[in-house]
């Protein structure tokens, strides 16, 4: 593939002076009855010795700045060359100009400003008239100011633009930063939040969930943390009425707006807030707030980074939901609400680890369903689960909230109690037992953790103590 080299690239510093000096010295032939031709060639020699000097020479950033008045002095004797005053050559102080807006801006377009009032003025007050005459002040001053503004013009058109640029690379990091965080909902608010203060220059960002009457905070960042949690009545809140209408909603001074709850907005430090719903499926899922205490905070900038964030950021929360709704589907029983196998195992796994961790008991129970399958084989299928459905909400009710049970098995379920020791299990199978309806029963076997076996030998423990309950009860029925 063809390559340039980097001086002949069009936005090269090297190449957009070569373009303005050529064309200079391109309308030389225009009008040649008053050229001085020794002049233009010498001007021309130094012209070649700039634009060389810039394309070979590994100059610094900022003695490329010093191009635009180069061509500044060389059209200034181009046009001394041809006339003075009357050579037509002012048109061309307006390109070193915007190039200066365009590519440096700051303090160099006043520079340049100066440069083209001395590239217009000191011929007058150095040569003078006839080349020169003193009514040209008028042209200096035209001249000046238009150079100002057409500078300073070009270099608010490409600090937007910088800007913009700016936004859209810190979108693309932020959307980065949400594929590859954890796939879980407040991995990916937290992620959010963070990113919207950065990019706002906020004090602080939340997003708000429904729920109910009320908005809540699920994730903060800033000065929010200290809030995470709260809870604002939707019908008197910024945040309620973006759910309702579903736009952006900015707010200057929430002294002054009615559209805010200000005694919510003073508690949480809230004096500017911009307010971006979270579109999914054609309806607001939530908001993303940022608010400042200080009035007037926000630019347009932060409400289109808000804005153009917001789709992104709905997008990505409902594929984490939908990714948290399957993979509580992969590891719950359908039929009772309770974990599965795979489900329980993964929580015991978890379990012993944070019992090595911390050195507390952890304790297991077993539950075998007696006369499942006669309940199946005589009243139906249907009889059965009915049956199973309340076994498990009496037994999740019977223990605490911290327990986790699951069922097992067709007729089997498990829990695991942390921070239980042999005393305290045995306690729970007998509370479990006794939580079983009249006319239903269940063989169970329980086993302490022993500080080093694994999780299939614990369970294999409870197992032989639930089936020697079950061998002992059939014996006992067989003998009466």
């Amino acid at each position: 593939m063809l390559r340039f080299p980097s001086w002949a690239r069009i936005d090269a510093p090297a190449f957009v002076a070569g373009g303005i000096l050529l064309l200079a010295f391109a309308v030389c032939g225009l009008d040649t009855r008053s050229t001085d031709w020794t002049l233009v060639a010498a001007d021309a020699a130094a012209a070649v010795f700039v634009v060389a000097a810039a394309a070979i020479l590994p100059l610094p950033a900022s003695a490329l700045v010093l191009l635009p008045f180069a061509c500044d002095a060389v059209v200034a004797v181009l046009r001394q060359a041809q006339g003075g005053s009357t050579s037509g050559y002012g048109p061309l102080a307006a390109l070193p100009a915007v190039w200066v807006g365009l590519q440096w801006g700051g303090r160099a377009v006043p520079a340049m400003t100066a440069a083209t009032a001395a590239m217009f003025g000191l011929p007058i007050a150095l040569v003078g008239a006839p080349m020169y005459p003193n009514t040209g002040w008028r042209g200096v001053v035209l001249w000046t100011i238009v150079s100002a503004l057409i500078g300073g013009g070009a270099s608010r058109v490409m600090r937007a633009q910088r800007a913009h640029a700016h936004d859209l690379d810190r979108l693309v990091g932020i959307q980065n930063s949400i594929a590859t965080s954890a796939f879980e909902v407040e991995a990916v608010m937290r992620t959010v939040v963070e990113n919207a203060l950065e990019l706002t220059g906020a004090e602080a960002a939340v997003v708000e969930i429904p729920d109910g009457d009320d908005m809540v905070y699920r994730a903060a960042a800033g000065t929010a943390v200290a809030h995470l949690g709260r809870r604002v009545p939707r019908a008197r809140s910024l945040s309620g009425l973006a759910i309702a209408t579903a736009e952006m909603l900015v707010c200057t001074d929430s002294e002054l707006d009615p559209r805010v709850d200000r005694d919510a907005c003073r508690h949480v430090g809230a004096r500017s807030l911009i307010v971006v719903p979270l579109p999914h499926e054609g309806s607001p899922t939530g908001v993303l707030k940022v608010y400042s205490p200080v009035a007037n905070a926000f630019g347009d900038g932060a409400g289109r980074v808000l804005a153009m964030l917001s789709s992104m950021i709905a997008a990505a929360l409902a594929r984490a939901d939908l990714l948290r709704q399957l993979g509580k589907q992969a590891t719950t029983d359908s039929l009772t609400g309770l974990l599965n196998r795979s489900g329980f195992h993964a929580e015991l796994s978890l379990a012993l680890a944070r019992a090595r961790r911390s050195g507390l008991p952890l304790s297991v129970v077993v539950l075998d369903v007696d006369g499942l399958k006669q309940v199946n084989d005589t009243k139906g299928h249907a009889e059965g689960d009915r049956l199973l459905r309340e076994l498990a909400s009496r037994w999740s009710a019977a223990v605490r909230i911290t327990d986790v049970i699951g069922r097992t098995g067709g007729d089997e379920f498990a829990l695991v109690l942390e921070g239980t020791d042999a005393e305290g299990v045995a306690t729970v199978s007998v509370a479990l037992q006794e939580a079983l309806r009249p006319g239903h029963a269940a063989s169970s076997g329980c086993a302490t953790w022993d500080g080093e076996e694994t999780a299939d030998a614990l369970l294999a423990r409870a197992d032989a103590a639930m089936y020697a309950m079950k061998r002992s009860r059939s014996g006992l029925a067989a003998s009466a």
